[in-house]
């Protein structure tokens, strides 16, 4: 079955943090002396961050202070900040925009960070539009983030298609009838051009 339309990731698909390593992880090694549940902890105080419940530079210096690191805030906003476009993924975006084909980002994210990325990383130009966990109050895998959006395009679980690097986020959309692919920027974006085209769309063109 042909996509009507394809939703798009952001970290690790689009984007990426220019030292390849993920934000909060690279800004406290050498600095906790348990790196893995530092990580745990800090995702499980941004998850209601990532549907807009707090803001999680609101909810950061709490967990700083709870593990003694707190003029680590900086360098961690700020690597949290630091994400680059990925080109590959991007030009089969515009050739699929340009064969008609419809793409949105569906991604998870605190209210300061998806701003930042909507003013700064192009979306507005290169998407038909955007579905922010923070701005939908609910957050990948849950199933209800991906009827919402449904829901907002009036689709059908058949019409879509996932690119995520996300296993459960795949799974979950998998669950509910949308198609799903996984893929991450670490993989050749023919990789990626290959899942495209066996759904069907027009990416025929080679790329980088």
């Amino acid at each position: 079955m042909t996509a009507s339309f394809v939703l798009w990731d952001a970290d690790g698909v689009l984007q990426r943090m220019p030292s390849g390593e993920e934000s909060i992880r690279s800004s406290v090694e050498g600095r906790v002396e348990d790196v893995d549940r530092f990580v745990a902890e800090a995702l499980e105080v941004e998850r209601p961050a990532l549907c807009g419940q707090v803001r999680w530079l609101e909810v950061l210096p709490g967990l700083l202070d709870r593990w003694g690191i707190a003029e680590a805030y900086d360098d961690l906003v700020r690597a949290w900040l630091s994400t680059v476009p990925v080109p590959g993924p991007r030009e089969l975006v515009r050739l699929l925009r340009s064969a008609g084909v419809p793409c949105y980002l569906a991604t998870n994210q605190d209210r300061h960070r998806g701003r930042h990325m909507q003013q700064h990383l192009g979306y507005r130009e290169l998407l038909d539009g955007a579905f922010y966990s923070y701005e939908l109050g609910l957050a990948k895998p849950d199933p209800a983030y991906f009827r919402t959006v449904l829901d907002r395009l009036g689709a059908d679980p058949g019409d879509a298609l996932l690119i995520d690097d996300n296993a459960a986020n795949i799974a979950s959309a998998r669950e509910l009838g949308l198609a799903a692919e996984l893929w991450s920027y670490r993989e050749p974006v023919t990789v990626l051009r290959a899942h495209l085209v066996r759904h069907g769309l027009p990416v025929e063109a080679p790329t980088g």
